[in-house]
């Protein structure tokens, strides 16, 4: 309707693949076209979203929910995201993370942020996926962000069921 593109990213598209083990309350929205954020504002007011102060954040008076629209290119890392997947419901359709790129994405915050949480949302998201997911990839991507100690954590919660967020 509005012609715009983004990919779903974040913790919302950890939701989307393992409701079960993480919930988030907002949506994270990587424009693909880098829309002018005027284009954005106006299709979003037309559902009744309006943007929080100068931020890239928007808000709704009848929701806790938010979406957010982080600058890009889509990247995870120093990888640049090329390719995403499609979920379709009806008439519907959501660009969102490829699988392997959610778990990365969430590996990426507990990498470099030590962000327990995020890693719990990677666990849960491939132990629900565990057949779309490249752990080879993962794997590799881990040795280039010389992250292989904290991915060892990852398989390792992986491979006991191991979903709790402590540290």
């Amino acid at each position: 309707m509005h012609g715009i593109n983004a990919v779903l990213t974040g913790g919302s598209a950890a939701t989307v693949y393992a409701a079960h083990v993480y919930s988030s309350e907002d949506a994270d929205f990587v424009l693909t076209n880098d829309e002018p954020l005027a284009d954005i504002v106006e299709a979003l007011a037309s559902i009744g979203f309006e943007r929080d102060g100068k931020s890239r954040m928007f808000v709704h008076p009848e929701t806790n929910f938010s979406l957010d629209f982080p600058r890009g290119p889509l990247a995870i890392g120093g990888d640049y995201v090329h390719e995403t997947a499609t979920l379709t419901r009806g008439d519907l359709t959501l660009r969102i993370l490829h699988v392997t790129d959610c778990v990365r994405d969430r590996l990426a915050h507990f990498y470099h942020w030590g962000d327990y949480t995020a890693l719990g949302a990677a666990v849960g998201v491939a132990a629900a996926k565990i057949a779309d997911v490249d752990i080879e990839l993962l794997r590799s991507w881990s040795a280039r962000e010389q992250s292989l100690e904290k991915f060892a954590e990852f398989e390792r919660r992986l491979s006991d069921g191991s979903l709790a967020s402590g540290g």
